[in-house]
């Protein structure tokens, strides 16, 4: 099939508590080039240009982090705040199957709010290259997003356990993804605490 047919659907994991910033991560303000916005908003605006539909992984303070994202569109789905970050995954994953189950994933974590627009078009130039292989950005050899997981391997992923998470996945089965090397810190930028950014 041409890549360039194949629908892509983003996925943002945006569930999770947030503990090492009070709870509030998603509503950390994040300069942006339309001024300060919400991390969630910087982190779903950081990969919709390169998404036919979006994805929202809610969890805890699920309406009002949808709240922050009332003006652009996107399917909500709920998943547990407590569960590991890989129930997220799967809870959009599974969403996706709905939609349509030939699409492609991007994968975006609701802690990364940066990355240049030559690094996305590249994950998805190299997609087109990998076909049936998940795209990694990485850079100086740290893993990072978005990810661009392709419809087959979405399907295996769904179908299996992963108790060390997507990142053990790429570990243990590493014909299932091309590492892509990036010249772009942003690609490896998550937000953990206040004092932790810079």
């Amino acid at each position: 099939m041409d890549p360039l047919l194949v629908l892509r659907i983003g996925i943002l994991l945006a569930a999770g508590r947030g503990r090492r910033m009070g709870g509030n991560k998603q509503f950390h303000p994040w300069p942006s080039g339309d001024g300060t916005v919400p991390l969630v908003v910087a982190a779903f605006d950081t990969i919709r240009a390169a998404c036919d539909s979006m994805i929202v992984v809610l969890g805890h303070r699920a309406d009002e982090v949808a709240g922050l994202l009332e003006s652009r569109t996107f399917l909500a789905v709920l998943s547990d705040p407590d569960a590991p970050m890989f129930e997220s995954f799967r809870s959009g994953a599974h969403a996706v199957q709905e939609i349509d189950p030939t699409a492609s994933v991007l994968l975006q974590l609701g802690d990364h709010p940066e990355l240049a627009p030559s690094s996305l078009a590249e994950i998805v130039a190299a997609a087109g290259d990998h076909p049936d292989r998940a795209i990694l950005p990485e850079v100086q050899g740290r893993g990072g997003h978005p990810v661009l997981i392709p419809a087959g391997l979405v399907q295996t992923l769904l179908k299996t356990e992963c108790p060390g998470g997507l990142r053990q996945v790429w570990i243990d089965h590493p014909e299932f993804c091309i590492r892509l090397p990036v010249d772009d810190s942003t690609a490896v930028l998550g937000i953990n605490s206040i004092e932790g950014q810079g």
